[in-house]
């Protein structure tokens, strides 16, 4: 049996034509040739649950100030990644009102959000009708 995807409230905040695509235990949300977001909630490090965001180096610092519950990856006991991916924690006590600011972003075709990849572009142009 699949597992439901998590923080589906959000797809409420999301362009209609979003892709989504699952993996284990995460979702991938595609848009527009872009990877935007990836919706992971698994009892496996569960301090990676939550929102990851799919951004640039160059707009971490804007990203967090405009949203300050947005993270940057900790993998081992506060140990930064150096990634270009940005997180938001589930267990964060703005959790829901930072979602929907993210997901605002995204529909509004935020350059600091989503990643233009060969992948991407394959997944969402086999998708026009979503």
């Amino acid at each position: 049996m699949k597992k439901p995807m998590p923080y589906d409230f959000l797809l409420d905040y999301l362009p209609a034509s979003i892709v989504i695509k699952p993996a284990i235990g995460m979702f991938y949300i595609y848009f527009e040739g872009k990877i935007m977001l990836i919706f992971r909630r698994v009892n496996k490090n569960p301090q990676h649950n939550g929102i990851w965001i799919s951004t640039r180096r160059e707009y971490h610092n804007s990203l967090k100030t405009d949203i300050p519950a947005i993270t940057d990856f900790d993998f081992d006991e506060g140990e930064a990644f150096d990634t270009a991916w940005l997180q938001l924690r589930d267990g964060h006590d703005d959790f829901e009102e930072s979602a929907i600011q993210i997901c605002e972003l995204v529909v509004q075709r935020d350059k600091r959000i989503g990643k233009t990849t060969p992948k991407a572009i394959q997944i969402t142009k086999a998708n026009p009708e979503i």
